[in-house]
């Protein structure tokens, strides 16, 4: 899978997956995690494309090589490549441009928002980018859309490396990119078991 799908799937998901998330109580979050898995494994082969060719080259060289040592160094390689797609789409996350990124923001926040009165738990890291300006944004989008326009910040940072949480009365929705990349892995978690273990995949057809 390449990093590049991974984000690229995000990007155009964010808006189901956190409309999704905006259900109320235990029981509306897990019919949306059930929509969300639909989704997901919907795309995945076009999502999994890159780490299958990765995976294939992999299994062609351990077709020339024998004894289990070897076999346990070519999952090893498989799974390496798996890992570390996800790793580069959560730096990609992180790196996005200013503008795109504060899009990606905006509309996980207007589609997991209920009442527009919940608190943002939000990276140190990002808090700035809120004080000055972003939250106002936030808020008068709100509005517009009908809602109470009074999000404010969490006194203390969150502890996830990218994205937000938004903390209301009844649920939380977790917006964190860690949390997004997870989901994504989650619902493609067959089509990645076949990269690792491609014999697997061979005996069953």
């Amino acid at each position: 899978m390449g990093a590049e799908a991974i984000l690229e799937k995000i990007r155009q998901n964010a808006e189901e997956e956190a409309a999704a998330l905006r259900r109320q109580g235990e029981e509306r979050a897990a019919a949306a995690a059930e929509k969300i898995r639909a989704e997901a494994a919907a795309d995945a082969e076009a999502l999994l494309e890159s780490a299958r060719r990765s995976a294939e080259e992999l299994s062609r060289r351990e077709d020339l090589m024998t004894g289990l040592e070897a076999r346990k160094n070519a999952l090893a390689a498989r799974r390496a490549v798996v890992d570390e797609a996800f790793s580069e789409a959560h730096r990609m996350l992180l790196a996005l441009p200013a503008e795109r990124w504060e899009a990606l923001i905006s509309r996980l926040v207007l589609e997991a928002s209920e009442t527009g009165e919940e608190v943002l738990e939000v990276p140190a890291s990002d808090r700035e980018k809120y004080e000055n300006g972003l939250l106002e944004r936030l808020n008068a989008a709100l509005e517009r859309s009908g809602r109470k326009g009074k999000l404010t910040l969490a006194g203390a940072p969150g502890k996830m490396e990218g994205g937000f949480r938004l903390v209301g009365p009844v649920y939380d929705v977790d917006c964190s990119f860690e949390m997004l990349l997870s989901l994504v892995r989650e619902e493609n978690e067959r089509e990645i078991a076949r990269l690792l273990y491609p014999e697997t995949r061979a005996a069953g057809e």
